[in-house]
């Protein structure tokens, strides 16, 4: 499925979602973003340390983020890494992960790189990108709030939440 299909696959769950819920509040309305530009999607790479998931990069050059993604949160984008507040939450998220314990302990290379793409509003849970150098493993973490899955790759993070879809490896314990 071409990543505009899944974004409009995502986008009509999101807004199932939104209307399902009482009472309904215009911050929690998904909404795509205008497309980011290469220079600000290599701008993020650069920030990231690592390279970005291709379907991530593709996600970007269609819609720079999705407000809406979970409630007032949103699947970010170049643009939320501008805004000092929204910035400060995913990289205090991330900072607290790679402090909680050793990378290998979820079976990551120690000298793995992670960058978060989205965190919820209290900055307990969120799903960051990953880069290693082990090519059997996974591209993106689901992790906090007792979660931890997997996904391949950015396509099947957004599988896993519009329908289900993709089954990512859960780690247990």
């Amino acid at each position: 499925m071409e990543m505009w299909m899944l974004i409009g696959e995502l986008m009509r769950a999101k807004t199932r979602e939104y209307l399902a819920s009482s009472p309904i509040d215009p911050e929690y309305m998904p909404r795509l973003r205008p497309p980011a530009t290469s220079a600000q999607i290599d701008a993020l790479e650069s920030l990231a340390g690592q390279p970005l998931d291709p379907e991530y990069r593709r996600f970007l050059s269609l819609s720079d983020g999705l407000d809406g993604f979970e409630y007032d949160m949103p699947l970010l984008g170049c643009q939320n890494w501008e805004d000092p507040e929204r910035s400060e939450l995913a990289s205090m998220f991330r900072d607290v992960v790679l402090e909680t314990g050793p990378l290998t302990e979820v079976g990551l290379p120690g000298e793995t790189r992670v960058f978060p793409v989205y965190v919820n509003s209290d900055g307990a849970a969120g799903f960051l990108m990953l880069h290693h150098h082990a090519d059997d493993l996974e591209r993106f973490w689901w992790t906090g709030e007792g979660d931890n899955m997997f996904f391949n790759t950015f396509r099947d993070l957004l599988a896993y939440v519009t329908d289900g879809s993709y089954s990512p490896r859960h780690l247990f314990g």
